[in-house]
């Protein structure tokens, strides 16, 4: 059948073959292969994306279960922990006992197995380096204690000095 066409035919009918060969190698093998590899870096850089975000959770996971170990061991360190003590011997250290005027317990609360003790304390005529290291000392006491409550006046007879209530919670596990 091909051997009865004409020359020109023959030419005709092998350019027009080609070109669907090359057709049907564009659009089914190159282009959808083309189409295949971007939607697979779309995926790629989304993957990226959620490992990143997983490291992200990771290092906050591991920093809240770093901070619960801690709690828990400093509720550990407050059942032979004195509120009353504590406080009346940093209050000594960082100022004088003529500084302070009262330390009133507070009632304790009991709440889900957890105790929290308070004591409201008084100061006059303190100066603001002795209040920030008595806030320091109590933030980096052994036990889990809590600055609940805190007012600070400068006096009227000297601008440099301060009155300060605090109340300050102890937090521990109820026995």
């Amino acid at each position: 059948m091909i051997s009865q066409l004409s020359q020109r035919d023959r030419v005709a009918l092998i350019v027009g073959g080609a070109v669907v060969l090359i057709v049907l190698i564009i659009f089914g093998g190159i282009l959808p292969f083309q189409d295949a590899l971007s939607r697979l870096d779309t995926k790629i850089a989304a993957r990226e994306r959620q490992l990143r975000q997983v490291e992200t959770l990771r290092s906050q996971f591991l920093a809240v279960q770093r901070q619960l170990r801690d709690a828990d061991r400093r509720l550990d360190a407050s059942r032979s922990f004195s509120l009353f003590s504590f406080i009346e011997g940093i209050t000594s250290q960082v100022a004088s006992k003529e500084n302070l005027v009262y330390m009133r317990p507070q009632p304790a609360s009991s709440q889900d197995g957890y105790q929290e003790n308070s004591v409201e304390i008084k100061l006059e005529k303190i100066r603001l380096d002795q209040l920030v290291r008595l806030l320091y000392d109590i933030q980096n006491a052994d036990a889990y204690l809590q600055v609940k409550n805190m007012r600070v006046k400068t006096r009227f007879d000297d601008r440099t000095l301060l009155d300060v209530v605090l109340t300050v919670s102890a937090y521990g596990r109820s026995s």
